[in-house]
């Protein structure tokens, strides 16, 4: 089957969503309450309820701080599309009696990734939950990429945007920043979207949107899942640093073990064939992270599907 026969066939699968009342989302967090936030951020605060015994993720919006409306409906509209996907975060339905639509989404119970890679509760990943974490997120992207008549770029790919659920599946989230690629395009020009620390910077000079958007910040967050820091963190004398700066720097003194968070090595004993093991992953891992941020240029990913392959192999290495 071609590609484009592929791509027709997958549209095609819907997934109807249901209408929610104002009372039912405000019974679920009891009127909005604090003590159901799972996270908050400028644009959105997504807050744990129970609608018809089911536990929800609810995402409320603020008309404060958005510019453009059409993107909370893009959100609705991409999450929608990719809920069919097993590493999405399946949306629900959605509540229209508000002045901007709440989302209803699927519960996962670990809630969002910090921007240092853990969890709320605060549990230490293991490597290879971490693992595990990058595969299953790199397969969401290349789904985006390549299941539909355009190529979707999600323009926001941050470990805050990625679900964990009570079997630590990863689950991707937050579409509104999406932008499609035409057909027979490889680009689009748009204003620069995303955060701090994770935007390609080849799109922030040129505007221009292509697959390597995802790719490079998918790098970024790869980087995240290995040293356990934020992409941008405090670095001597209180200074924000970049991590990719930072893991540029000491690439170039070949200090390796400088980069990996050393809980990974837990649980492995004194050495022995579990270790070679885990360090050929763990270097196998770091080496692709450096491609997708392309490092010094050299031999960079030509897409997310290579790097869903490419997550899946290092995984076979234990």
């Amino acid at each position: 089957m071609s590609k484009n026969k592929n791509k027709k066939k997958l549209i095609g699968k819907t997934n109807p969503i249901r209408c929610f009342s104002s009372d039912q989302i405000l019974k679920a967090t009891d009127n909005f309450s604090k003590s159901q936030v799972i996270s908050s951020w400028g644009y959105f605060i997504w807050y744990r309820g129970v609608i018809e015994e089911r536990p929800v993720s609810i995402k409320k919006w603020s008309c404060q701080n958005l510019s453009n409306f059409t993107e909370v409906y893009r959100d609705i509209s991409v999450s929608s599309q990719m809920s069919g996907h097993k590493n999405t975060l399946k949306l629900i339905g959605c509540c229209l009696e508000f002045d901007l639509p709440a989302l209803v989404c699927e519960y996962a119970e670990h809630g969002p990734l910090s921007k240092d890679g853990g969890i709320s509760s605060g549990e230490v990943l293991p490597w290879n939950v971490r693992l595990k974490i990058a595969k299953e997120i790199a397969t969401s992207v290349t789904y985006l990429h390549t299941a539909f008549p355009e190529t979707i770029i999600h323009r926001n790919i941050n470990p805050t945007n990625i679900f964990i659920d009570e079997n630590w599946t990863a689950k991707l989230s937050d579409f509104w920043f999406c932008v499609a690629i035409p057909e027979g395009e490889l680009y689009v020009e748009d204003e620069v979207k995303g955060v701090i620390g994770f935007v390609d910077p080849d799109y922030y000079w040129t505007m221009k949107v292509t697959e390597k958007v995802d790719i490079y910040s998918f790098g970024v967050v790869m980087l995240v899942l290995l040293s356990g820091r934020a992409a941008v963190f405090n670095g001597p004398g209180e200074t924000p640093m970049s991590l990719n700066d930072h893991v540029s720097e000491v690439m170039e003194r070949n200090g390796f073990d400088e980069i990996v968070d050393k809980e990974i090595w837990n649980g492995l004993g004194g050495g022995g064939d579990d270790l070679v093991l885990r360090r050929s992953q763990v270097e196998a891992f770091l080496r692709l992270a450096l491609r997708c941020v392309r490092y010094k240029k050299e031999d960079p990913v030509s897409s997310m599907l290579e790097v869903a392959k490419e997550l899946k192999l290092i995984e076979k290495l234990s």
